[in-house]
């Protein structure tokens, strides 16, 4: 079986339903989050029985979740909206590649699992031509503003790979589904279930997770202002590509530089050094986000040589799961949809963050400059509550499009930096089964990045072989990058691992 492809139709019943989308869902990336796991092979496993099974636990999970059935499709009016809508063409697939025979030996070039792990699975070893099914419709094509008629994109696709000593899945989740807290919702129904069927007990008729109306699930405040969300500006019609509108970034048609991802390693004793320097007489000692993030925001503004008079002030916008957060009513941590907005932003002055270590003989830097950044952090992380939310829904509701506001900042060419924080969804604990265990890593990526500067920084789940400690995915050109690897002062608490 060297290529095998399985699809899942909704019910007729279904078909032609909509489903209502938040005016957070509306301004979530339209494109997919894509995940990468990386199991083992076990001696004496079949192939064929692995597929089979996560075949039946896609079945199992989509039993559990319908929306994952549903396609994404322009909805009729003047506002730029989507929705999700149960049709006849709409679906999920998976996929199996055998790259260990036949035809397609040849074509994976990227050596074995026990070398991929070697090197810490790195990025550019992740070719997306290999590694995912090809889309319906391009990510691209669903970012426009001006959709086309009838544009259907599937919501969930999986592909299994088998390559030499291992077994790589990929999935792919489109991010109008769900955002991070949803993927691990998705993710570990998805390895209870292939676990199930590995051991003969899976069940095709368990209950449904609880899905709520999301067009109604937070209700937005009155009489917002533009000025009451400085951390969002209006998509204007001269200047903004239709990228700015749905990403924030615009590459524009500059030549792009070379650019690459590197993944570092911090410890759980350099983390918690880490704090503890960053820990002032009579201040409370800063989490593990806020002194990571602080280090983080520092260390690259002082590679990536910004021009402080061209940009005074630097950003740092942060991800931030809001369910906890929400009051009349609450939200349940288990609720499926969107509520990773708006993000926690902290400003700072770009000559003060970007100052060289070696210009900072009394170490001003460490006394000051650190432990004000991991304080602004923690503030702007709070001050992301109950009211922020709905003074956001209140404003994109007073709003002509659902694509007429978009994130205050300029990752690229300029100084802000976005951090993306999975690491505490537990993603490398999820148990797949007997079959293939649990992942050795995990690698996630959102939207189409490949080759372009994101300003973007993911927090990575904990490995099992790492203890408590984490990996960091950093994505830009390939001279920042040389410049960070030989800062004597970020090697002291990041270990490259590729």
């Amino acid at each position: 079986m060297e290529t095998f492809t399985s699809t899942f139709k909704p019910h007729r019943e279904r078909c032609g339903r909509p489903v209502r989308l938040s005016p957070i869902d509306q301004i979530a990336p339209r494109d997919y989050h894509i995940i990468y796991f990386f199991f083992r092979q076990q001696p004496g496993v079949e192939k064929e029985s692995i597929f089979r099974n996560l075949e039946q636990g896609l079945q199992a999970t989509i039993a559990q979740i319908p929306e994952l059935l549903c396609s994404v499709v322009e909805r009729h009016g003047d506002r730029d909206e989507l929705e999700l809508v149960y049709g006849r063409d709409s679906g999920a697939a998976i996929s199996f590649k055998d790259y260990t025979s036949g035809q397609y030996c040849q074509q994976w070039q990227h050596g074995s699992f026990q070398e991929l792990e070697r090197e810490h699975f790195p990025y550019y070893k992740l070719e997306s031509r290999l590694l995912l099914a090809a889309p319906e419709v391009p990510g691209g094509q669903l970012r426009c503003l001006a959709m086309q008629a009838n544009l259907r994109a599937l919501t969930v696709d999986l592909v299994g790979q088998s390559i030499p000593g291992g077994l790589i899945l990929s999935t792919r989740l489109h991010h109008l589904l769900c955002d991070g807290s949803g993927s691990y919702t998705f993710h570990s129904m998805l390895g209870r279930n292939v676990a199930a069927a590995a051991n003969g007990s899976l069940s095709l008729s368990s209950p449904e997770l609880e899905l709520i109306d999301r067009d109604s699930i937070v209700s937005g405040e009155s009489g917002v202002q533009l000025s009451d969300l400085p951390d969002w500006r209006p998509v204007t019609a001269v200047g903004d590509s239709q990228e700015v509108a749905l990403t924030g970034t615009s590459w524009g048609s500059a030549p792009m530089p070379k650019v690459r991802y590197a993944v570092y390693y911090i410890s759980e004793a350099n983390m918690k050094r880490l704090r503890d320097n960053l820990t002032r007489p009579n201040d409370i000692c800063p989490s593990v986000v806020e002194a990571v993030g602080a280090f983080l925001w520092s260390s690259v503004l002082q590679v990536r040589e910004v021009d402080c008079e061209r940009y005074p002030e630097a950003k740092l916008s942060i991800t931030i799961d809001t369910r906890a957060r929400m009051r009349n009513p609450t939200v349940s941590s288990s609720y499926w949809g969107n509520l990773s907005e708006p993000n926690a932003v902290a400003r700072m002055p770009t000559r003060l963050l970007s100052h060289p270590c070696k210009a900072d003989p009394g170490r001003e830097r460490w006394r000051t400059t650190l432990p004000d950044a991991a304080l602004r952090i923690k503030q702007a992380t709070a001050a992301v509550d109950n009211a922020a939310v709905r003074r956001l829904v209140g404003l994109l509701n007073q709003m002509p499009k659902a694509t007429s506001l978009t994130w205050n900042v300029d990752r690229w060419p300029g100084p802000d930096m976005l951090l993306v924080c999975v690491n505490k969804l537990p993603f490398n604990s999820i148990d797949f089964g007997a079959q293939l265990g649990c992942s050795e890593a995990l690698r996630f990526t959102v939207g189409d990045t490949e080759g372009k500067p994101d300003g973007r920084c993911l927090v990575l789940p904990p490995r099992r072989r790492d203890g408590r400690g984490l990996e960091v995915a950093l994505q830009y050109d390939e001279q920042t990058l040389d410049r960070l690897r030989q800062s004597v002062e970020f090697a002291e608490y990041f270990e490259w691992r590729n």
